[in-house]
Protein backbone atom coordinates (compact mmCIF):
# COMPACT_ATOMS: atom_id res chain seq x y z
CA UNK A 1 0.00 0.00 0.00
CA UNK A 2 1.14 3.11 -0.91
CA UNK A 3 0.49 7.06 -0.08
CA UNK A 4 -0.02 9.79 -2.92
CA UNK A 5 3.52 10.11 -2.87
CA UNK A 6 4.82 6.84 -3.54
CA UNK A 7 6.28 6.37 -0.49
CA UNK A 8 4.92 3.32 1.68
CA UNK A 9 2.15 4.04 4.24
CA UNK A 10 3.38 4.11 7.61
CA UNK A 11 1.31 2.73 10.62
CA UNK A 12 1.39 3.18 14.24
CA UNK A 13 -0.28 -0.19 16.48
CA UNK A 14 -0.89 0.24 20.01
CA UNK A 15 -3.05 -0.98 23.33
CA UNK A 16 -1.71 -4.83 23.23
CA UNK A 17 0.73 -5.91 25.08
CA UNK A 18 3.78 -6.98 23.37
CA UNK A 19 4.55 -8.46 20.04
CA UNK A 20 5.59 -10.95 19.51
CA UNK A 21 4.24 -12.56 22.97
CA UNK A 22 6.96 -14.76 24.38
CA UNK A 23 4.89 -15.57 27.80
CA UNK A 24 1.36 -15.80 29.59
CA UNK A 25 1.01 -12.49 28.29
CA UNK A 26 -0.61 -13.92 24.73
CA UNK A 27 -3.96 -12.51 24.55
CA UNK A 28 -6.42 -12.40 21.72
CA UNK A 29 -5.87 -8.75 20.82
CA UNK A 30 -1.75 -9.77 20.67
CA UNK A 31 -2.81 -13.06 18.10
CA UNK A 32 -5.23 -10.22 16.10
CA UNK A 33 -2.16 -7.55 16.13
CA UNK A 34 1.24 -10.80 15.30
CA UNK A 35 -1.03 -12.11 12.35
CA UNK A 36 -1.97 -8.22 10.83
CA UNK A 37 1.19 -6.25 11.07
CA UNK A 38 3.26 -8.36 8.87
CA UNK A 39 0.31 -9.15 6.97
CA UNK A 40 0.48 -5.13 6.14
CA UNK A 41 4.42 -5.36 5.89
CA UNK A 42 4.11 -7.81 3.25
CA UNK A 43 1.80 -5.60 1.18
CA UNK A 44 4.45 -2.69 1.25
CA UNK A 45 3.19 -0.74 4.93
CA UNK A 46 5.72 0.18 7.32
CA UNK A 47 4.42 -1.12 10.65
CA UNK A 48 5.37 -0.27 14.38
CA UNK A 49 3.94 -1.62 17.48
CA UNK A 50 4.48 0.02 20.81
CA UNK A 51 5.08 -2.89 23.22
CA UNK A 52 4.93 -2.27 26.89
CA UNK A 53 7.74 -2.82 28.85
CA UNK A 54 8.20 -5.86 30.91
CA UNK A 55 6.42 -8.16 29.05
CA UNK A 56 8.90 -10.67 27.21
CA UNK A 57 9.04 -10.87 23.58
CA UNK A 58 12.67 -12.22 23.39
CA UNK A 59 13.94 -8.93 23.08
CA UNK A 60 13.56 -8.08 19.63
CA UNK A 61 13.51 -4.68 18.15
CA UNK A 62 11.46 -6.25 14.60
CA UNK A 63 9.61 -8.82 14.05
CA UNK A 64 8.61 -10.40 10.95
CA UNK A 65 9.40 -6.72 8.94
CA UNK A 66 7.81 -5.28 11.62
CA UNK A 67 9.31 -2.09 13.96
CA UNK A 68 8.86 -2.92 17.54
CA UNK A 69 9.56 -0.07 19.81
CA UNK A 70 8.78 -0.21 23.72
CA UNK A 71 7.30 2.11 25.59
CA UNK A 72 7.11 3.63 29.80
CA UNK A 73 4.35 1.11 31.35
CA UNK A 74 3.41 2.19 35.29
CA UNK A 75 3.36 -1.65 36.66
CA UNK A 76 0.60 -1.26 39.09
CA UNK A 77 -2.70 -2.83 39.09
CA UNK A 78 -4.90 -0.98 36.62
CA UNK A 79 -2.45 1.46 35.28
CA UNK A 80 -0.29 -0.78 32.93
CA UNK A 81 -3.20 -0.31 30.00
CA UNK A 82 -3.33 2.85 30.17
CA UNK A 83 -0.28 4.17 31.01
CA UNK A 84 1.74 2.73 27.73
CA UNK A 85 -1.05 3.63 26.03
CA UNK A 86 -0.88 7.13 26.98
CA UNK A 87 2.66 7.42 25.99
CA UNK A 88 2.37 5.25 23.02
CA UNK A 89 -0.46 7.61 21.57
CA UNK A 90 2.58 10.88 22.41
CA UNK A 91 4.61 9.19 20.41
CA UNK A 92 2.66 8.15 17.60
CA UNK A 93 0.64 11.31 17.31
CA UNK A 94 4.46 12.85 16.63
CA UNK A 95 6.11 9.76 15.09
CA UNK A 96 4.69 11.03 11.28
CA UNK A 97 2.35 7.79 10.73
CA UNK A 98 -0.51 8.34 8.71
CA UNK A 99 -2.71 5.68 10.47
CA UNK A 100 -2.28 5.30 14.11
CA UNK A 101 -4.42 1.92 15.16
CA UNK A 102 -5.81 1.29 18.58
CA UNK A 103 -6.34 -1.98 19.90
CA UNK A 104 -9.08 -2.48 22.72
CA UNK A 105 -11.52 -0.19 24.41
CA UNK A 106 -9.35 1.06 27.32
CA UNK A 107 -6.51 2.24 24.72
CA UNK A 108 -9.44 4.33 22.86
CA UNK A 109 -9.63 6.73 25.87
CA UNK A 110 -6.50 8.80 24.14
CA UNK A 111 -7.94 8.60 20.84
CA UNK A 112 -8.51 12.62 21.19
CA UNK A 113 -4.89 13.34 21.07
CA UNK A 114 -4.44 11.74 17.32
CA UNK A 115 -7.64 13.71 16.93
CA UNK A 116 -6.83 17.02 17.76
CA UNK A 117 -3.35 17.12 16.74
CA UNK A 118 -3.12 15.21 13.69
CA UNK A 119 -5.96 16.43 11.51
CA UNK A 120 -4.81 15.04 8.08
CA UNK A 121 -4.02 11.36 9.42
CA UNK A 122 -6.40 8.69 9.67
CA UNK A 123 -7.12 7.08 13.19
CA UNK A 124 -8.42 3.36 13.61
CA UNK A 125 -9.53 1.60 16.59
CA UNK A 126 -10.85 -1.90 16.65
CA UNK A 127 -12.85 -3.13 19.94
CA UNK A 128 -12.38 -7.27 20.48
CA UNK A 129 -14.77 -8.55 21.65
CA UNK A 130 -19.11 -7.79 22.27
CA UNK A 131 -19.24 -4.03 22.51
CA UNK A 132 -23.18 -3.11 22.31
CA UNK A 133 -22.86 -0.94 20.44
CA UNK A 134 -25.46 -0.85 17.76
CA UNK A 135 -24.61 -0.63 14.07
CA UNK A 136 -26.12 -1.20 10.61
CA UNK A 137 -24.31 -4.13 10.37
CA UNK A 138 -23.85 -6.98 12.71
CA UNK A 139 -20.35 -6.40 13.99
CA UNK A 140 -19.15 -2.87 12.86
CA UNK A 141 -19.55 0.87 13.29
CA UNK A 142 -17.92 3.20 11.62
CA UNK A 143 -17.71 6.98 12.17
CA UNK A 144 -16.93 9.50 9.89
CA UNK A 145 -17.01 12.83 10.26
CA UNK A 146 -20.50 12.70 11.85
CA UNK A 147 -18.32 10.91 14.95
CA UNK A 148 -19.52 12.17 18.24
CA UNK A 149 -16.89 14.03 20.40
CA UNK A 150 -15.94 16.34 17.18
CA UNK A 151 -13.84 13.29 16.06
CA UNK A 152 -12.47 13.29 12.36
CA UNK A 153 -10.97 11.01 9.96
CA UNK A 154 -11.70 7.89 13.03
CA UNK A 155 -13.12 4.29 12.12
CA UNK A 156 -14.15 2.11 15.39
CA UNK A 157 -14.80 -1.78 14.20
CA UNK A 158 -15.60 -4.27 16.61
CA UNK A 159 -14.70 -7.55 15.82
Amino acid sequence: MKTEKDAPLKIAMLGHKTVPAMDSSRGGIEVVVEELAPRLVEMGCEVTCYNRTGCDNGGLSEYKGVRLKPVFTLHRKGLAAMSSSLWATVKATFGGYDVIHFHAEGPCFWMWIPAIFCKKRCVVATIHGDTGISSTSKNSYFCGNEAHMGFRNMELVTV
